[in-house]
């Protein structure tokens, strides 16, 4: 059913309680007021009060008492055929997310340089533990995706990204820092070990397109320190960033992490610096309401040992 079709579904309703066919549905079933009461947890009086409403909605007395039972009338009979298969659906579905031994599926939100640099480790935990749980990663844009309509919208359960996000529904932390480096190809012509200040004016750059307060505080004080660079690349990916630097004479800034981890299989040398850059964060966030899902808690409980080992 298209969202348009629901919401019209729904306008037609409106005003009719739904708890009342629930009723119907257990006195159809057990042919007894006070059977579907006990069935309900309720007084026979309620559910007696209920079918006076659903009688009066249909203009039909919807059932006749006969012998010690109640017969359906042709209207109840029509009526049960097709709210069966409706409240049966619903009802496994509630069954599904009540039941504990059911697995439960979590997204989390990253770009492809976080998912790289978390997930693995978190997964390996994840089994490692036996948390009954599926895991779907999503990749975001640093520029594009925006954290605030990724948690509204329910698009993701965990966001992992270098811009925080504060609001009363949320709870957001520091997950991670990363240490940027400054990297050039191996064989590069001019640069041995060091970048001096006085290279800056020789060689080109890359540059991480990022929206973060924190990638652009650590990008503004290389550029106080060495003042104006030609920029030859950019790109919102770390890995973009690092793979035209491996084949040409660029020199870049990424993480040191990355740059150790893959710095023979991108043919990179990281190269010491006067200058130290500054710590870029790597932010977790989630919904508050999220915490009633004992998964959830199992999960983060993981993932905040994995936290301080990263």
């Amino acid at each position: 059913m298209s969202n348009n079709s629901l919401i019209a579904s729904i306008a037609k309703i409106k005003g009719f309680d739904l708890n009342l066919l629930l009723n119907f549905e257990a006195i159809f079933i057990h042919k007894s007021v006070s059977k579907a009461a006990a069935l309900l947890s309720v007084s026979p009086s309620a559910v007696s009060q209920s079918l006076s409403r659903l009688r009066s909605y249909f203009a039909d007395p919807l059932f006749i008492r006969e012998g010690k039972g109640l017969v359906a009338t042709t209207v109840a009979e029509n009526l049960h055929i097709h709210l069966s298969d409706g409240f049966s659906q619903l009802i496994n579905s509630l069954d599904y997310f009540s039941d504990t031994s059911t697995k439960s599926k979590f997204v989390i939100h990253s770009t492809p340089y976080a998912a790289m640099r978390l997930l693995p480790d978190i997964c390996a935990k994840i089994l490692e533990d036996q948390l009954n749980c599926e895991i779907s990663h999503i990749n975001s844009d640093a520029l594009i995706d925006s954290v605030e309509d990724v948690l509204i919208y329910r698009k993701a359960d965990i966001i992992f990204d270098s811009k925080p996000y504060y609001n009363f529904s949320t709870v957001t932390e520091v997950y991670l820092t990363e240490y940027p480096v400054p990297v050039c190809r191996k064989e590069h012509p001019r640069l041995g070990t060091r970048l001096r200040a006085e290279d800056i004016n020789h060689e080109s750059f890359t540059f991480l397109n990022a929206g973060s307060e924190g990638v652009k505080r650590m990008q503004n004080g290389i550029l106080d320190f060495f003042g104006h660079r030609d920029f030859f690349f950019s790109s919102s990916s770390i890995i973009a960033n690092t793979s035209i630097i491996e084949k040409s004479n660029v020199v870049g800034f990424i993480p040191r992490w990355f740059a150790e981890k893959f710095s023979h299989s991108f043919n990179i040398k990281i190269l010491e610096c006067d200058f130290v850059p500054e710590p870029v964060p790597l932010y977790m966030t989630y919904n508050k309401s999220s915490l009633k899902n004992p998964s959830f808690v199992a999960l983060l409980k993981i993932m905040n040992t994995l936290k301080e080992l990263v």
